[in-house]
């Protein structure tokens, strides 16, 4: 099963990059949800879930999966042939202010709650955020490889990628010639972010 896609599309890139759109496709992804039942686990109303689902469906990260009888109550979950993203070139660089932008509030998320972490604990409950940082010797091939191997890792447990993945990594396929890299990993749990100050 294909699970890497290229984002070309700049909707495409600022779904992936909004919070709750992220969090309804994290819900959606073990059982498909009504709105409401989405609603109910956000602690949100309804009504301002259903333009974020509407748009998840149109990019197709959300699928309708079923009806309940003759209600009109629709069920969603997260499209099983997503797993991992990649930014493509052109989009990146046309639209590179925002996409920066984004990444780096992600980034600040996280490191905000690893320093909070360090210093104290918040009504004495553990919050869960790590960053790891490796260097190691490898050719452009693998490391393409390794970022889209990191990617599919991080969203089903698994460490490896399929062969239809292996061969659309064309543009390195002919570098041999090793060279150093840092590999930086940023994780952290949604709800230890602090909501911005008004």
């Amino acid at each position: 099963m294909k699970s890497h896609r290229i984002i070309e599309d700049l909707e495409l890139a600022k779904a992936l990059l909004d919070s709750r759109k992220n969090q309804i496709l994290r819900l959606a992804r073990e059982e498909p949800l009504t709105v409401k039942q989405l609603a109910e686990r956000l602690n949100e109303k309804p009504s301002r879930l259903y333009y974020h689902v509407k748009k998840l469906e149109e990019l197709d990260l959300l699928v309708e999966t079923k009806q309940h009888g003759n209600l009109i109550e629709k069920y969603y979950q997260t499209n099983p042939m997503q797993r991992s993203y990649t930014f493509d070139r052109e989009l990146a660089a046309e639209n590179s202010a925002y996409i920066l932008q984004e990444l780096s509030r992600v980034f600040q998320e996280g490191i905000g709650i690893i320093e909070e972490q360090i210093h104290l604990n918040r009504d004495g409950e553990k919050m869960l955020a790590e960053a790891n940082i490796a260097y190691r010797s490898m050719t452009p091939k693998e490391w393409e490889q390794k970022l889209i191997r990191g990617a599919v890792a991080a969203e089903n447990g698994s460490d490896t990628v399929e062969p239809d993945e292996q061969e659309e990594l064309g543009p390195y396929a002919d570098q041999t010639e090793k060279d150093d890299y840092v590999l930086v990993t940023l994780s952290y749990r949604l709800k230890d972010v602090r909501a911005p100050k008004p």
